[in-house]
């Protein structure tokens, strides 16, 4: 359940675009030479941070959003036409919606280490419910003409898994959350943590926003075709999982057992391993080892580390381990990264 918080500040939707203000993106080390590379900070009496939108072709934006806001954030829209399919990945935070529509009043919730899908078509009215949390998130919205695209026989029409997702403008959205899948959880980290820059960062966040359209493609077919079943934890189980991750990170030169951190958490290792799926969107040893490549590549960036240095501190006796590993997560060798950062 999320939390009950008596203070709060409720925005309409043009008033809540009114909080951001461009800023230089020679501040935040990005790319200044791409002006559809744009950065907005929001506005510090409501949020701290920034909101990056990235215009990577006509119909593909991606959209990824770091902040901390000051109060409990409530942000109501009115009916409205939506002419894109949306990705929003959710990898901090918690968030839930609010919708009345003609037919029926759903509720629709995502948290860390979820999803929300939503198709175009007819938006109702809502209401937005943003909680007091660090908030990390990256979208991708797609127009629905490029995925008609992507069919292998356009005159047979969409899949019925995934129709859907197409709507008319007078149809009402389609809106749901799925758990991150960790094939999505390495692109997200590869996409937060690109290191290019022009031309050649422009080709490779668009290969990794299509990517991503294609996991999410992939796992609605099978949830719609009932291979998958959403299931969710309950409070407590949820809780254990959180301590778990802290126990697992304590210590990244030697980190417990699958079954250690079972037995120190009062869990099973099948609901260790489900939860660690359904809330961090990846593994118990692919939450360990996204942990280590971020820890290494901010000791990279702070100061000019030895490789070997680095390599140690996260864990690993050897450097070329470390680099194989390195390369893997974020498609670039330490050494070519460290270089990219001075």
């Amino acid at each position: 359940m999320f939390p009950v918080i008596t203070m709060a500040i409720r925005l309409t939707t043009d008033e809540c675009e009114e909080q951001f203000q461009e800023t230089n993106a020679d501040e935040l080390n990005w790319d200044p030479s791409d002006g559809m590379d744009n950065t907005w900070k929001y506005d510090s009496r409501f949020a701290q941070g920034w909101l990056r939108i990235i215009d990577l072709r006509e119909g593909i934006v991606l959209r990824i959003d770091q902040s901390q806001s000051t109060d409990r954030i409530l942000i109501d829209s009115c009916e409205a036409k939506c002419h894109h399919i949306v990705c929003c990945f959710l990898l901090s935070g918690n968030a839930q919606w609010s919708m009345v529509s003609k037919t029926s009043e759903p509720l629709l919730r995502y948290a860390t280490g979820q999803y929300c899908l939503q198709s175009n078509g007819l938006w109702p009215k809502t209401t937005e419910d943003y909680t007091i949390q660090p908030w990390c998130s990256v979208a991708v919205t797609i127009h629905p003409k490029i995925l008609r695209s992507f069919a292998v026989c356009p005159e047979n029409g969409i899949s019925k898994s995934l129709q859907h997702l197409f709507k008319t403008s007078s149809q009402e959205i389609f809106a749901c959350s799925r758990d991150i899948q960790p094939t999505m959880a390495t692109v997200l980290q590869q996409i937060l943590h690109c290191p290019y820059q022009g031309m050649v960062k422009r080709a490779y966040l668009e290969s990794k926003a299509i990517e991503l359209i294609a996991l999410v493609l992939d796992h609605e077919v099978a949830v719609q075709q009932g291979d998958l079943k959403e299931t969710s934890l309950k409070p407590d189980q949820l809780e254990r999982i959180y301590y778990a991750k802290e126990i697992l990170l304590q210590d990244l030169s030697n980190p417990p057992s699958l079954s250690a951190l079972a037995q120190q958490t009062g869990l099973n290792e099948f609901i260790l391993k489900r939860g660690f799926r359904q809330t961090f969107g990846t593994t118990v040893f692919g939450e360990l080892q996204g942990y280590r490549m971020e820890t290494a590549r901010q000791l990279l960036v702070a100061r000019n580390t030895k490789i070997s240095e680095v390599a140690h501190q996260v864990g690993y006796a050897s450097g070329r381990a470390f680099a194989r590993a390195f390369r893997r997560q974020f498609g670039i060798g330490p050494k070519a990264y460290q270089k990219t950062c001075q």
